[in-house]
């Protein structure tokens, strides 16, 4: 979501499993390198009709995304919201916890 600016929604992976069937899974992972700057296109940002220049996420770094779902806060619906919460709270010190 936050490489389209929010206008594309993404979802939580989910699973119905049995006995009988066989699972088979097709996996796809968006991983730029771990420094790269994860941003919209500026042509994407204004595609809003409302506020054609506001920004739904700041821009952070691949790493620092990492870092949140591994430490701080695991993945679900409000992941991108917390991790927002967290990038703009940030002062290079002390981090919030999220757990």
């Amino acid at each position: 979501m936050a490489l389209s600016n929010g206008i594309y929604k993404s979802c939580l992976h989910r699973v119905v499993v049995n006995c009988t069937t066989v699972r088979k899974s097709l996996a796809f992972f968006v991983c730029p390198s771990k420094e790269k700057t994860v941003a919209p296109p500026s042509v994407l940002l204004h595609a809003g009709a409302d506020n054609p220049s506001r920004r739904n996420y700041p821009d952070f770094t691949w790493s620092a995304l990492l870092e949140f779902t591994q430490k701080h806060y695991r993945a679900d619906m409000k992941t991108l919201n917390a991790f927002t919460k967290w990038i703009q709270e940030h002062d290079g010190s002390a981090k919030p916890s999220y757990a």
